[in-house]
């Protein structure tokens, strides 16, 4: 991704950086499902990148830092690369990357289905959660864009980067948005997304492995039933995610920031 050198008064975009967690397939084992976003302003975004890959660094000093990805599940899994890492140093690493979290300007939205909980069986889960979180990204954007417009300052408008998975998925996924994007929803319509959704390769993108780290740690939060022994560790991730999770005006994040289903 190449930036140009903004003067004050050019125009900023907000970028959005949304990964999965779990599968939506209500066959799968794992009952939860989060898709999380991570959304900065465009003037930020080399800084969070150093950031991440400064952590790639302290941990892999001897590895290209972009030659691998930061993957919270092989992390806390103990798979791949991370296989003969003790416990931990696999802990700090996540650790080290939510302190980023919490250090940059950012905001957090995700949305959690429990999927045993749904009544109708026949339900889209991918289009439910797309819907709920396309509704919160235009409150997010509207907000953001409050003082702007009123000031009849140039807006700033918001584009999606999606973590892609194959051609076939990543189509049908692209098909939802625009319908969002077209249609809106019951509660709400687009003012401030593009209408074109990026898919990146989170291999590549030191944010994308950020949101993942978000994902994955949200999911094992709600995840049921929790393991006693993990609890205090989820407990412990969750709550340096809070910080940054989209607040209603009086501070409260339920409904707003995180959006649990039903």
């Amino acid at each position: 991704m190449h930036f140009i050198m903004m003067q004050p008064d050019d125009h900023l975009m907000y970028l959005t950086y949304i990964d999965e967690s779990g599968k939506p397939d209500r066959s799968h084992d794992e009952n939860e499902f989060v898709l999380a976003s991570l959304t900065i302003n465009e003037k930020d975004w080399q800084i969070v990148d150093n950031k991440v890959k400064a952590i790639k660094i302290k941990h892999f000093p001897h590895l290209d830092p972009d030659s691998f990805e930061l993957h919270t599940s092989d992390i806390l899994n103990h798979e791949g690369m991370y296989r003969k890492l003790p416990l931990h140093a696999r802990l700090e690493i996540i650790e080290d990357m939510l302190t980023v979290l919490e250090e940059i300007d950012c905001t957090v939205i995700a949305i959690v289905i429990h999927k045993s909980r749904l009544r109708k069986p026949d339900v889209d889960i991918d289009q439910m959660a797309l819907g709920f979180l396309f509704e919160r990204l235009c409150w997010l954007l509207e907000e953001k864009n409050k003082s702007t417009v009123h000031d009849g300052k140039s807006i700033e408008y918001g584009i999606l980067l999606i973590d892609s998975i194959t051609k076939k998925f990543d189509n049908k996924i692209r098909e939802k948005i625009l319908n969002l994007f077209r249609n809106g929803t019951r509660y709400k319509t687009n003012k401030y997304l593009i209408e074109d959704p990026l898919f990146v390769e989170s291999k590549y993108r030191h944010l994308s492995q950020l949101v993942d780290c978000v994902a994955y740690c949200i999911r094992r939060k709600y995840r049921t039933p929790a393991r006693e022994d993990e609890k205090e560790v989820y407990d412990q991730f969750f709550n340096k995610i809070a910080r940054k999770l989209h607040k209603s005006g009086n501070g409260a994040f339920d409904g707003y920031g995180l959006k649990i289903f039903p």
